[in-house]
């Protein structure tokens, strides 16, 4: 607006003047004078006709008043013109005619017109009506003197009203109030016209366009209020504010009329600018805990005008070009919207704070009324956004620079420590997730039909959402910039911007929140250990000089503890909210889809389902996308698996599963590979049994859905093998993490014959690959199970160095040393025999179905060999070392695990490499062991008689072979260190040459020793076994030497038997001679 407000009035009055000229110019010409009505008469009345006549153009109000087109008319509304008539019929607008009888005394419509209209505006063109009315006598001399009588009408109420306006003070209330009052009294007067009333539709448009020009000039009075001599600047956000059914509410029709005129005055941003501004600082310093709802109220009432909306959206506060994450939620006319929320400090205190103490009804009424509360907000906040959207191109576009501006505000909310002030709230990303849910749904359905519209190369045509610093799916960062450095023209539709954004919002948004729930339970935890020690040391410094100091610290971290209780339940209560997780979770399960239709090289998914494996290369499009994609689905599904299974349990998972067996399949598309371990974690999280499901939510789609069945087993074990290495310092304890929900998801679809027909035809169709995962597996035993039973010997020892009758010879200090290392014995222990537990679980299914895979030359040694160990450890001489307090703490059941140990044995007993694999293991293997653990199965009933007698008859047979084996190495006699293994120091039966190395060893050896470490055993050269050369001349010499032996053996063992046959006869006689 300019400097001077009588300048904007001018301006104003111009703009009007000129609009109603030039639709005069367009209309027919009417008579610019009318001559007087005749004076009643029995032979005559006044026939009534409404004309279209604009009060700028009518004569009785001088167009040379400066004020006279203010108000203005609208030209939908019919104007009253009076003429004289000839008969008693009085005829309508609708051209309907009733007959008047004579003795009926008749309220002609200029009569009633006057009266109505004085009697609402209180004021008269005549002086004799004067009374209690205000008589405009200016006006009224200005009428006689053009020639007309002096009343109130539709052709001089514009002029009456502006005069009682401008020129006679309001006293009791401010112009607009009394625009107000006299906008209700002709709203009532409406409702009074008769519908039987001959002259009901020129009565109506009477007091409509009366109505209207109420609402016109209260625009002035809101924005001028200098105009009409008022001090009193009108506070229309208090009267937005007012409850609906208060009298000092703004009706709202009033405010759409008002609206429409400072529109039709090329005025609504000066009108409902300072309107919209003023809502949002004044809701900045309310919570939900507050009254905010009003403020909601207002703003959806005036957005519903699309003018509006697209001034909002174009207000220089809607995204200034400094806004910070901070100011983001505060100074811009939507923050503070966005940022009601349960997810506030204020909010937290009121509704939970001692939660803990609480009945939990009590604390469940809180969270269902605060869910209310955030579904209605949210509703309120997508309705808006919805108007702003649909309100025209520049504010739609205004609104997603909006979005994508909060977005690249807050990379740093995924940041692994959060620096308190430099990113926006939880609750304002938490809104803000839900709006764009709301925005996707269009395109969100059941059978994804829409899912072609969003634009796989959006990164190519808009840079509107930063990604440049984002981890990609398997691109590095050259090229990315090479991928988006070529640009595509056209931009991108709604549809792909919305997508792309929520995208962005669920990983900056819902799992910022996701990240900070599990920081705030961290802190929650070390706020509980520092109170109880301070609680525990209070009676050693109560009577101390810092007894005051120290009671403070302890107040503070109380009070501290219980806010921090009290945001975890308010943080929960949003976050776990199952109508709008359920939204998010069916975006998600589109972005999933949509993710296997990007890698079909056919593009034709879900409609026609992807088809496994594929060989192509990965696409452009998917190798440059951010991580997030994927992280967002694995996240959301692997928190609330753990935090809200109840929702998980409500949804169908076929995308889910779908999505994690194709990246999976497609394993080398996905280059991070704890990335790929989170959808191991989330198939390890569905399948974990829960009170009434068995199977966990994903267990029945896994054993029915086509593509689970197929693909499944073998991308389990493929991805076994390639955790082995993962880059990263913590590999060696990850992997085991891993493989043990690997086992869990095997323990799950086991049942499934399909399953199991599957790991016989691995072990089949691939060996290598099978062998492979059998090392890996028999490695993972090995060490598992040496790591917990070391444990456990030192958790005895620490525990009978600790007890009453050898503690006390120790100090202090060595009591506590012990205590320490007993903690983190215990500790490891724990972890070690879990995962061990399970993964000799596996070894016991697998052998059982498939027990010639696990005898091949490569494995069954080493097979073998850790069998033998774990036995002697358990049963043998030593096994009192392992005998701990409170054994099911560490998850140690010896019996039980020598139980799983004894089914390995007899899963493979029938097996002669195995059999003759026990037997030359010397290292362990001891007849004496078999029976002792026989003995402690049928004791325990841990076996049937049939399995004791079974594994004692397995024990006579390796007996047996090892004495057999034994007479053989005697034959062989003495060998030569050049036909020794180098490292296993057996006679080589396969020599190779290693091509770096130049050193010989056995096939079998090298092989194995390359399933879990591929290089050169004697200098760390990277090694394939292809790569090896098979050395004949060796192998040649090694059988010549086999053959030497055995050919000396025999005929040793001929020689002696001879010997024997001539010194003694059979008859026991002296051998004869001559």
């Amino acid at each position: 607006m300019s400097d001077s407000p009588q300048n904007d009035a001018e301006m104003i009055r111009r703009k009007r003047l000129a609009k109603l000229q030039g639709s005069q110019r367009d209309r027919p010409a009417l008579p610019t004078d009318r001559p007087p009505t005749p004076a009643a008469s029995p032979q005559a009345t006044t026939s009534i006709r409404p004309q279209p006549v604009s009060p700028s153009s009518s004569t009785s109000v001088p167009t040379s008043n400066p004020f006279s087109a203010i108000a203005g008319s609208s030209s939908a509304s019919p104007k009253i013109n009076i003429v004289p008539a000839t008969n008693n019929i009085a005829t309508t607008q609708t051209g309907t005619v009733s007959k008047t009888p004579a003795s009926t005394k008749l309220v002609e419509f200029p009569e009633w017109e006057d009266e109505t209209l004085s009697k609402v505006f209180q004021f008269t063109l005549k002086s004799a009506d004067s009374g209690k009315l205000i008589y405009l006598e200016e006006v009224a001399t200005e009428i006689e003197e053009s020639g007309s009588v002096p009343r109130l009408s539709m052709e001089t109420l514009d002029r009456a009203l502006l005069a009682r306006l401008t020129e006679i003070p309001i006293e009791s209330e401010s112009p607009f109030d009394y625009l107000l009052s006299c906008w209700r009294q002709l709203d009532n007067s409406r409702r009074t016209v008769r519908g039987t009333d001959p002259d009901k539709t020129m009565k109506n448009s009477a007091l409509t366009e009366a109505r209207r020009l109420c609402s016109g000039y209260a625009v002035l009075a809101v924005s001028m209020p200098e105009m009409f001599n008022s001090e009193t600047q009108v506070d229309l956000v208090s009267l937005l504010l007012e409850k609906p059914d208060s009298p000092k509410a703004v009706p709202l029709e009033f405010l759409d009329s008002m609206i429409q005129r400072s529109v039709d005055d090329e005025t609504i941003e000066d009108f409902i600018a300072p309107v919209l501004q003023k809502l949002s600082v004044q809701l900045r310093a309310l919570t939900m805990a507050d009254n905010y709802q009003p403020y909601f109220r207002a703003i959806q009432a005036l957005v519903v005008h699309k003018p509006v909306a697209a001034v909002l959206a174009s207000m220089p506060t809607f995204l200034p070009s400094d806004v910070t994450p901070v100011t983001i939620e505060l100074s811009t006319v939507l923050g503070p919207f966005f940022r009601i929320s349960p997810v506030d400090a204020k909010v937290a205190r009121t509704y939970f704070t001692n939660a803990k103490e609480r009945p939990v009804s009590e604390i469940n009424s809180a969270v269902t009324g605060l869910r209310t509360e955030l579904a209605t907000v949210q509703e309120g906040l997508a309705f808006v956004v919805d108007k702003i959207v649909r309100a025209s191109p520049e504010s739609r576009e205004r609104m997603l620079q909006y979005f994508a501006k909060i977005m690249n505000l807050n990379h740093k909310r995924r940041a692994l420590q959060i620096v308190p002030g430099t990113v926006s709230t939880d609750a304002f990303m938490l809104n803000v997730t839900a709006v764009l849910n709301k925005l996707c749904e269009p395109f969100v359905d059941a059978t994804f039909s829409k899912i072609d519209r969003i634009d796989p190369l959006y990164f190519k045509k808009s840079d509107r959402i930063d990604i440049k610093e984002e981890v990609k799916l398997d691109a590095d960062q050259h090229t990315f910039d090479e991928y988006v450095a070529e640009r595509l023209e056209g931009p991108p539709n709604f549809i792909s911007e919305v997508f792309y954004l929520n995208v962005a919002s669920h990983h900056y948004g819902l799992g910022g929140a996701m990240h900070n729930v599990g920081q705030l339970g961290n802190d929650i935890k070390d706020l509980e250990r520092h109170l109880q020690q301070l609680e525990t040391e209070q009676p050693n410094w109560i009577n101390s000089p810092q007894a005051a100091l120290l009671n403070n610290t302890l107040t503070r971290v109380r009070e501290q503890l219980s806010n921090a209780q009290a945001f975890q339940y308010a943080l929960n209560a949003s976050l776990q909210d199952r109508q709008s997780m359920s939204r998010s979770f069916v975006f998600l399960m589109t972005m999933s889809t949509w993710l296997v239709r990007l890698v079909d090289p056919e593009h034709r998914h879900p409609q026609q389902h992807i088809r496994l494996p594929i060989t192509a290369p990965c696409p452009d499009t998917f190798k440059n996308l951010p991580e997030y994609f994927v992280e967002n689905i694995t996240g959301f599904v692997i928190y609330f698996s753990r935090s809200y299974p109840q929702l998980m349990f409500e949804l169908t998972h076929v995308e889910l599963v779908t999505f994690a067996v194709t990246f999976l399949r497609l394993s080398s598309y996905i280059k991070n590979p704890y990335l790929k371990a989170k959808i191991i974690e989330v198939l390890f999280y569905g399948t974990l049994s829960q009170p009434a499901y068995k199977n966990g939510f994903l267990g029945d789609t896994l054993n029915s859905l086509p593509v689970a069945t197929e693909h499944l087993f073998h991308l389990l074990m493929s991805f076994y093998i390639e955790i082995e290495q993962t880059g990263a310092s913590s590999q060696f304890y990850d992997k085991f993490n891993i493989r043990y929900y690997i086992s869990q998801i095997v323990k799950c679809i086991w049942e499934n014959p399909v399953y199991r027909d599957k790991l016989e035809q691995e072990s089949k169709v691939d060996v290598d690959f099978f062998v492979r995962f059998v090392a890996l597996l028999l490695n993972d035993v090995t060490y598992l199970l040496d790591e917990s039973l070391s444990k456990l010997a030192d958790i005895h020892r620490l525990q009978s160095e600790l007890s009453d009758k050898s503690g006390g010879s120790l100090s202090q200090q060595e009591r506590t040393e012990r205590e320490q290392n007993l903690s983190a014995s215990e500790r490891q222990a724990t972890s070690y025999m879990s995962l061990a537990n399970e993964t000799v679980s596996i070894l016991k299914l697998f052998t059982k179905a498939v027990p010639a895979a696990f005898v091949t030359p490569e494995i069954v040694d080493r097979l073998a060999a850790m069998l033998d160990y774990n036995l002697d450890a358990l049963v043998g001489p030593k096994c009192t070392g392992l005998k701990v307090k409170e054994p099911k703490k560490y998850h140690f059941n010896p019996r039980e695990l020598l139980s799983d140990i004894a089914d390995v044995y007899l899963n493979l007993s029938t097996e002669s490499a195995f059999i003759l694999a026990v037997a030359r293991d010397g290292r362990s293997y001891r007849r004496e062991i078999f029976v002792r653990a026989s003995s402690i199965l049928g004791k325990y009933a841990f076996k049937s008689s049939k399995d004791i007698d079974a594994l004692t008859k397995f024990a006579d047979t390796v007996e047996q072979t090892k004495i057999s084996d034994e007479q053989g190495e005697e034959e062989l006699g003495e060998i030569p260190d050049e036909f020794l293994d180098p490292l296993m120091y057996t006679l080589m039966e396969d020599p190779v040459i290693l091509p770096s190395s130049k050193i010989s060893i056995d096939r079998a050896t090298i092989k194995s020793h390359l399933l879990s470490d591929s290089t050169d055993p004697f200098n760390r050269v990277p090694l394939k076994l292809e790569d090896v050369i098979p050395n004949t001349e060796l192998k040649n010499q090694i059988e010549e030497f086999r053959r030497s032996k055995r050919s000396k053996a025999a005929a040793a063992t001929i020689g002696s038997m001879t010997a024997t046959t001539d010194v003694v006869d059979t008859d026991g006689d002296m051998p004869m001679t001559g």
